[in-house]
């Protein structure tokens, strides 16, 4: 899967928990990913935010359901690995 599979991934899973806030700030970062200069500080924020909620104490947090923790951090850290190839 590609970032912007992997994001979409993500944001269908929380959607499906109830979780809209955060999946609809994840679509609004990735969004900038996608459409700003590789060299825009807000592109860079952007990947920065969402390598933040990587991380067991932000996403890792969240119950998914139908998921198993390792399935969802797993995915997880295949969403930051993506980020951080594209920073």
């Amino acid at each position: 899967m590609n970032l912007e599979q992997i994001s979409e991934k993500i944001c269908d899973m929380l959607i499906a928990s109830s979780y809209f806030d955060e999946a609809n700030d994840i679509r609004v970062l990735m969004m900038k990913i996608l459409a700003l200069n590789k060299n825009d500080p807000n592109r860079v924020n952007a990947i920065d935010s969402l390598i933040s909620r990587c991380h067991p104490k932000w996403l890792g947090d969240y119950y998914i359901n139908n998921v198993t923790y390792k399935e969802w951090t797993d995915l997880i850290t295949q969403f930051k690995n993506k980020l951080n190839n594209v920073k």
